[in-house]
């Protein structure tokens, strides 16, 4: 075991000697003893290192009050390199980044031996590693909505099957691009039904580059996912080609972008997107944004009006909430939907503030994959109007049950419904996580109810 800890270590020191000349030099020998700036990343790494027990310490240290000089940073980068070999894939990536980003810090208080060569001597770059992240799900569906009931999202078609089975596999990858940029993917497959044919092709849903301080800010550029706000009214997984750009004032976060999410229609589909979030402390945000998507040159599905938020009421009870109001045009709409001049809301109660960065419990924090036994819930309930939430909206998605119709539609638990939802959310062993979902939905027009379950297991590794 030893022998493996110190193999897996001393891979970690060679590739800060590999980087370290690219490393800029410090300005005086006293510069170790500087703060790290309070924005910085390296907050953030070493906070998810020490909640997940990697590195030892208090984890409210990091919680963006205070700083810590990069000497002291140093020390626990050097305490999370020996614990390496007990760390999963995706934490060994944090090491190795956090022990290249303080490869001199580590040679000045002795964690590295100093291997500078002579110029003369130097060796290129090597190439940067590519990161892999797997997610393999499968899930069980059951609707009580009846085969002949209707109920598919925006066609109204049947359900084909009250009982479904459902995988799907996602590959992430990443990798540094020189000292500013990272490369980012995800490759897709699923079948949504085992028993229709509704396979989807192999495909990179995600591919683009992620610029660090870009005129003070991040830049996202190429195709990515975009959830605003909590991700009630708006969100895509994946598919969404355009330029976003972060920036980080204090307390705040702003960000804007433009967008062609084309994936559906056309390539009328474009949505621009401006959004801001203020919090004051690691318990509590407000934010608001406004959105407009257009369903085509000239017919706009979406022009949103959104404020959302959450707080923690205890360390195990958190309260967050989501209000929208759609502006577009209802005379203009396709498909005789009702739409526009429309609102909607969701409010929730969850085991921890982690989760509500979105909804619902499904696709956000709710509990440490890496860590056998953890467990956490949710309860929420929404309002979704007719429109409110955009006709081709297919990322108002998080809410919807992954049961199809016969063309592969998804069932209908966001566009003219009251729902109620539970999830509870466990990790039976380490890696895998079991989510068990229950969705209450009734119809706002008419008698139609519909209870939808899901039972889901994924795999990461």
């Amino acid at each position: 075991m030893k022998k493996r800890m110190s193999k897996n270590v001393l891979a970690v020191m060679t590739v800060v000697m590999a980087v370290g000349v690219t490393v800029p030099g410090f300005a005086a020998p006293s510069a170790i003893f500087y703060d790290v700036p309070v924005n910085d990343w390296s907050y953030s790494a070493i906070k998810q290192l020490t909640q997940e027990g990697v590195v030892s310490g208090d984890v409210t240290r990091f919680d963006g009050k205070r700083t810590v000089t990069r000497y002291e940073m140093s020390i626990l980068v050097a305490n999370a390199m020996t614990k390496i070999d007990e760390a999963t894939p995706e934490q060994k990536r944090v090491i190795e980044k956090l022990a290249v980003e303080y490869a001199q810090d580590l040679e000045k208080i002795g964690a590295v031996q100093s291997t500078k060569p002579a110029p003369a001597e130097a060796k290129p770059i090597a190439k940067p590693n590519v990161n892999f992240f797997f997610d393999n799900r499968i899930e069980y569906t059951h609707n009580s909505i009846g085969n002949n009931s209707g109920g598919a999202w925006v066609t109204g078609k049947n359900i084909k099957n009250s009982d479904q089975l459902m995988e799907r596999i996602r590959v992430y990858m990443s990798a540094d691009v020189g000292d500013r940029w990272t490369w980012n993917s995800r490759l897709v497959q699923a079948k949504w039904n085992w028993q229709s044919n509704t396979s989807e092709t192999v495909r990179f849903d995600r591919f683009w580059m992620t610029g660090k301080n870009m005129l003070g800010g991040t830049l996202e550029v190429g195709k990515m996912q975009l959830y605003p706000g909590k991700g009630a009214f708006f969100g895509n997984t994946g598919d969404t080609e355009g330029v976003y750009y972060t920036r980080k004032q204090d307390k705040w976060t702003f960000r804007g972008g433009l967008a062609n999410s084309s994936y559906l229609i056309s390539s009328g589909q474009r949505v621009k997107f401006m959004e801001a979030q203020y919090k004051p402390n690691g318990k509590m945000d407000i934010g608001a944004y406004a959105l407009r998507q257009s369903y085509s040159d000239t017919v706009d599905d979406l022009d949103l009006r959104v404020i959302n938020g959450a707080v923690e009421i205890t360390p195990k009870l958190a309260l967050s909430f989501e209000y929208a109001h759609n502006n577009a045009n209802p005379d203009n709409y396709a498909y005789g939907h009702a739409s526009g001049k429309q609102n909607g809301y969701f409010i929730a109660l969850q085991s921890k503030y982690k989760a509500t960065n979105y909804m619902p419990a499904l696709y956000t924090n709710m509990v440490n994959p890496f860590k056998q036994g953890d467990w956490g819930w949710g309860i929420s309930y929404r309002h979704l109007p007719s429109g409110v939430a955009g006709l081709w909206n297919r990322g108002a998605f998080s809410w919807v049950p992954l049961t199809t119709d016969v063309d592969g539609n998804w069932q209908n638990a966001l566009d003219g419904i009251n729902a109620w939802r539970a999830d509870f959310v466990y990790v039976p062993w380490r890696n895998v996580q079991w989510t068990l979902t229950y969705d209450r939905i009734k119809y706002i027009d008419g008698d139609k109810l519909n209870n939808s379950w899901q039972s889901t297991f994924n795999f990461f590794f």
